[in-house]
């Protein structure tokens, strides 16, 4: 049996459909909601923590759990993160920063500005070659840090090689390549 398109039937069916679908996209916004807000709260009972050591383990173990996170509550995860590796360098607890950086690294390869306080941390270990390397992948990556990273990258770079620059670019595009 087939519908007519002038029948009042096929008019009901696709009414039907219709409302069917709007009730589903409600419902995924609605869920939408709901995870944000439980994810807000998360991270707000995280930012409450004074200890910025414990806060930034606690941040990692929320962007592992939490890959697909809101672009806003991102920013905003991230920016505590950074508020607690810059007190951990104030405090001089480069261990600290390593260990956090390396792990956040892991879960982000691409969040730049943690690959600048892994180079701060890996050259007070005297591990310069290493120290270069992450200082050159935050310059590649675009984030707030990467004009900082490359003047420490240059001076980093001149100091190690007895004032040559030769070479720094082999270091620039190998970070380039290991970031796309």
């Amino acid at each position: 049996m087939r519908a007519d398109k002038n029948s009042p039937g096929y008019f009901l069916l696709m009414v039907l459909i219709i409302l069917v679908a709007n009730l589903a996209r409600a419902q995924d916004e609605t869920l939408a909601e709901i995870k944000y807000k439980e994810d807000y709260d998360r991270l707000q009972k995280i930012a409450a923590i004074t200890n910025p050591s414990k806060r930034a383990d606690l941040l990692v173990k929320f962007y592992r759990e939490k890959p697909d996170l809101e672009p806003r509550l991102k920013q905003y995860a991230d920016s505590l993160f950074l508020t607690d590796l810059d007190a951990l360098m104030k405090q001089q607890n480069f261990i600290a920063i390593r260990g956090l950086t390396e792990r956040v690294l892991q879960i982000r390869p691409k969040f730049g500005e943690a690959y600048f306080f892994h180079a701060v941390a890996l050259k007070n270990d005297k591990k310069i070659e290493e120290a270069m390397q992450s200082l050159a992948r935050c310059y590649v990556i675009k984030n707030p840090y990467q004009k900082r990273a490359k003047q420490l990258l240059d001076v980093t770079y001149r100091d190690y090689n007895k004032g040559s620059m030769v070479g720094l670019e082999k270091i620039i595009n190998q970070a380039n390549q290991a970031m796309k």
